[in-house]
């Protein structure tokens, strides 16, 4: 339901961009690009917006308007999925877990920003914290996949190798699972020792 309505916001952008419309014989109001009445850009216009700015490469204007998208919007979850993401293809990962924060602060049981979150914490190799949120995702919503598999994989960071191969098969073939904890195994040590140095 949610790919659908992206498309069709893409559409209506992209036809919006080039020009392309239906012509029509009959008389009609004229919208905000002919002087008519300036309607503001929906929630979902503008993050869609700051989703292509990002993918261009222009981060900084993506994230100019995902601070309006907070300011306007704070009620939509996609102001805080969509600017972390950003924030992190900046390479900001503090900001991105400060708006995911700022996030869960409206959203406190909303798996998907304690998804990211975690995300974000293992990048800045906080195991303990990153572990916290990927099993309170799961917990949340223990039929969401990707949450099992981040929370088999930080179980297996922390070298608990028989919870991991639990949560992996429930999401993968036996098989699959042992070559991921085989994986996580070698990590593991390099994780422990970046964790330990800061």
């Amino acid at each position: 339901m949610m790919t659908s309505r992206r498309m069709l916001g893409a559409a209506t952008v992209l036809g919006l961009l080039l020009g392309i419309g239906c012509a029509s014989p009959e008389p009609r109001e004229q919208d905000w690009f002919e002087g008519g009445d300036l309607k503001p850009a929906s929630a979902e216009t503008l993050q869609l917006t700051a989703r292509i700015l990002a993918a261009k490469g222009r981060t900084e204007q993506a994230t100019a308007l995902l601070d309006r998208m907070a300011r306007e919007y704070p009620d939509f979850l996609g102001t805080y999925t969509e600017a972390a993401e950003v924030y992190l293809l900046e390479g900001r990962i503090n900001r991105a877990v400060e708006i995911l924060d700022l996030g869960l602060s409206r959203f406190p049981a909303q798996p998907i920003l304690l998804n990211d979150r975690g995300m974000c914490r293992l990048l800045q190799q906080d195991l303990p914290r990153a572990a916290a949120d990927f099993n309170r995702a799961m917990e949340l919503d223990p039929s969401d996949g990707d949450f099992v598999g981040n929370a088999a994989l930080a179980a297996a960071l922390q070298g608990n190798d028989q919870r991991a191969l639990d949560l992996w098969e429930r999401v993968v073939s036996p098989g699959q699972a042992r070559a991921n904890l085989a994986i996580a195994t070698k990590a593991r040590s390099s994780f422990t020792t970046g964790s330990d140095s800061g």
